[in-house]
């Protein structure tokens, strides 16, 4: 069980974050450092994989069963529309989570120019 501070609950509430997916992002998350993150990439392979799973279930027609990977499927589509989200985690308290949506910056090749004051 994770103990949430009170910045975190605030931060959950501006954000739009609730118990089930903060849940999800400890579960599916990688661990670095002190973060825990679910990025875009991750949550594609989580949905083929869930598709596949409720292609079977459905099969089976159990209702209960459906209506949870539905939930858990409608969950991991709000993660992805905010394009991830990271949880910086010490130990078993919940510091502060945010949206991760890491935007790539392409690295300057070669020298700076330099300008020459004459």
């Amino acid at each position: 069980m994770i103990i949430k501070t009170k910045h975190s609950m605030q931060k959950m509430s501006q954000r739009g974050m609730h118990k089930d997916l903060l849940d999800i992002v400890l579960i599916l998350g990688t661990l670095r450092n002190d973060k825990v993150i679910l990025n875009k990439k991750i949550c594609d392979k989580v949905l083929k994989k869930l598709d596949k799973q409720n292609k079977k279930v459905k099969r089976k027609k159990n209702r209960l069963h459906i209506s949870r990977l539905t939930d858990y499927r409608n969950t991991i589509l709000k993660i992805r529309d905010k394009g991830g989200v990271t949880l910086v985690v010490m130990g078993d308290v919940l510091i502060t989570l945010y949206n991760t949506d890491i935007k790539l910056k392409r690295k300057r090749r070669g020298r700076a120019r330099r300008k020459y004051i004459l």
